[in-house]
C-alpha cells in the first residue's frame, strides 16, 4: 500500500452525500504513516463526471485491464480515513499528470490554494 495506488474498498453503508459502498479510492496519506497506522487516508472516486466541473476534484483516467473501466472523478473534497482492512485489491498507480491534478484538488479542498 503506498501513496497514489488506486484500490478496490469497502467504504461501508450508504450514509447521505458521501460515497459508499464498493468502489475505487486513492491511498492519499503519506507512506510513513500507513506502514505505522491501521487507518489509511483516501480519496474517494466516483464515475460521475459532472462532479469535475466542482473545485477540489481531479480526472482520473480510466483503466481497463484492471478497473475501472470508465474515467473517474477524485473527490478530494471527501478525503476520508477509513480501516486498511476496508481494502479489498489494488487496481493500478496513478500516473504523474494525475498525481498533480490530485495535489492541487487536495489544496483546494484545504483552502491552501484558492480554486480556479
Amino acid at each position: 500500500m503506498k501513496r497514489g495506488e488506486v484500490w478496490w474498498a469497502d467504504l461501508g453503508a450508504y450514509r447521505p452525500r458521501e460515497q459508499t459502498g464498493r468502489r475505487p479510492v486513492v491511498i492519499w496519506q503519506s507512506d510513513t504513516l500507513t506502514r505505522v497506522l491501521q487507518s489509511i487516508l483516501v480519496v474517494p472516486l466516483t464515475t460521475n463526471l459532472d462532479r469535475a466541473n466542482l473545485a477540489g476534484t481531479a480526472m482520473i483516467g480510466s483503466s481497463p485491464a484492471g478497473g475501472p473501466a470508465e474515467d473517474s472523478v477524485a473527490l478530494a473534497f471527501q478525503m476520508r480515513a477509513i480501516p486498511k482492512s476496508a481494502l479489498q485489491a489494488k487496481i493500478r498507480d496513478l500516473d504523474e499528470s494525475e498525481l498533480e491534478e490530485l495535489e492541487l484538488a487536495t489544496d483546494e479542498a484545504l483552502g491552501r490554494v484558492e480554486p480556479k
